[in-house]
């Protein structure tokens, strides 16, 4: 007998999308690349604005062009965090410059669900998800029947008595049972005739029976007895066994590691998984007078990058203080205070312009640099292992003021004994130490605008930190020259490109 044919198409309304999202599409149609959207269809229009992520299953035999498409566009593949990754399941993202916000593809090789500690199942249906797909404006869609099936199993599969006995203790639990609900009689309400999920389930899902699936379905119901619904996903997880990743103790013993690493890492290390990119994290550095815009660029970058990426934000010109330099800065602070009272000689201030130093000071420059350097170990370690580190500050031998060596400058002509020759040797070795950044932004500003800006600092000392990076010739030395003396907002725009097209 011919089985039953969609007669409606799954969804009524048609947006169009974002625009890196429709230019992606478009490329996928006119390279014949064979794809559909999975799940979630029912939010599709949100998706396609770019409010959430894209979950595209990819054939299996068009994964390698499919890759040289976003790559050609300028999506950057991204790697979870060991324990959240999955095979045949790769997460790209791009960058809409238009409207600022990223683009998350979960390109899907292979079908992989499950409870989302462990995603232990792989049903291998991808090419009946394919041959059903049906097109809604720009994307091609899971056939709904395929999909309604798909989403009770993830729902039956995601259940846990201890998360459900904390939503209703939290009172979120008719909240999330009404979700599911939302979405099943959503997709109900678009599979005619209704016959269609009978003969995908005969067509597609041989592991799983009628009677079961029933089951399954009522157990999503909000009235279901968690009793019931473990009992139900029990059947259903033997039923699929032979389609597991690994047996259901060893999966008991790992989401019970992985629950505990996720409560410790929230409560005890208070930090946030985040992904972090293929080809390796960065070191960008922000350099710029007073007035410059740094530090509220260098906090907007890192905010916009730490939405989805392993990110830090350091500031290398005022590092964290050793104890070695806590105890010059309490020595020079206690010369002060018996100068004051006609005791000893005066130790001046820090003051990288005039560079009025004693030997307090100049052992003050030798720590400072001691500290910047050991930060900036730290740094490079952290981008090394996959994190992009935006730096507020950074020693660039160019710029003598901010940031450099003191101790030599110092001393003009004065004769050097063989204690001042050491320490001038060993601060300038530190600052050797510190590798020029992978990505170095001089944010630029012309002196007077600076002054103008920076009402809170000397105006002579801002105007000779700016002049200083306003005359510096930049050109052979890899840096990206930012018109800081624009509104803000353009500024960040133009960072936000530059640096993703760099990362």
């Amino acid at each position: 007998m011919e089985a039953p044919k969609t007669t409606a198409s799954p969804v009524e309304t048609v947006c169009a999308p974002n625009d890196l999202i429709g230019d992606l599409l478009t490329m996928l149609d006119a390279e014949k690349i064979r794809y559909c959207h999975w799940k979630s269809n029912w939010k599709i229009e949100r998706w396609l604005r770019a409010e959430g992520d894209l979950d595209l299953l990819i054939r299996n035999a068009d994964v390698c062009q499919f890759t040289s498409i976003v790559s050609r566009m300028g999506f950057k593949k991204a790697l979870p965090p060991a324990d959240k990754d999955l095979p045949g399941v790769i997460n790209y993202y791009g960058y809409d410059a238009k409207t600022g916000k990223f683009i998350h593809i979960h390109a899907h090789y292979q079908l992989v669900f499950g409870h989302d500690l462990t995603k232990n199942y792989r049903l291998p249906i991808e090419s009946a998800l394919l041959d059903s797909a049906v097109a809604h404006g720009a994307v091609r869609l899971t056939a709904p029947e395929i999909e309604l099936i798909l989403f009770v199993v993830r729902m039956v599969l995601k259940f846990s008595a201890a998360e459900t006995f904390a939503r209703r203790a939290a009172g979120t639990y008719e909240n999330f049972s009404g979700a599911i609900r939302r979405e099943i009689e959503y997709l109900e309400s678009q599979i005619k005739p209704p016959a269609l999920v009978d003969d995908a389930l005969r067509r597609h899902f041989p592991m799983l029976d009628k009677n079961l699936f029933d089951d399954c379905l009522a157990s999503l119901q909000p009235k279901a007895t968690i009793s019931r619904q473990f009992v139900v996903k029990r059947k259903l997880e033997q039923a699929l066994a032979p389609h597991a990743r690994q047996t259901r103790p060893v999966e008991s013993i790992v989401r019970l590691k992985r629950r505990a690493a996720a409560i410790g890492q929230k409560f005890i290390l208070k930090n946030k998984s985040r992904k972090r990119l293929e080809n390796g994290g960065a070191l960008i550095a922000l350099v710029g007078g007073d007035g410059a815009g740094k530090s509220t660029c260098v906090k907007e970058i890192s905010r916009w990058l730490s939405k989805k990426f392993q990110t830090e934000a350091i500031h290398i010109g005022k590092p964290p203080k050793s104890a070695l330099t806590l105890s010059i800065a309490a020595a020079q602070k206690a010369q002060r205070a018996l100068y004051k009272i006609g005791i000893g000689n005066h130790s001046p201030d820090e003051d990288e312009t005039t560079l009025d130093a004693d030997f307090l000071q100049r052992l003050r420059w030798l720590s400072t640099a001691r500290d910047r350097y050991r930060l900036y170990i730290k740094a490079r370690r952290r981008a090394t292992n996959g994190a992009v580190v935006i730096c507020d500050r950074y020693p660039v031998s160019q710029a003598k003021l901010m940031d450099s060596p003191k101790i030599a400058r110092s001393l003009n002509k004065a004769p050097k004994n063989g204690l001042i020759k050491n320490l001038v040797e060993r601060e300038e070795w530190y600052y050797r130490q510190i590798m020029p950044p992978d990505i170095l932004l001089v944010l630029r500003v012309d002196p007077e605008t600076a002054v103008r800006r920076k009402k809170d600092e000397p105006a002579e000392h801002v105007r000779t930190r700016s002049a200083e990076l306003w005359q510096i010739d930049w050109q052979g030395t890899g840096a990206y020259l930012i018109d800081t003396s624009r509104k803000i907002p353009e500024v960040l725009a133009e960072l936000r490109s530059l640096i993703w097209r760099k990362l």
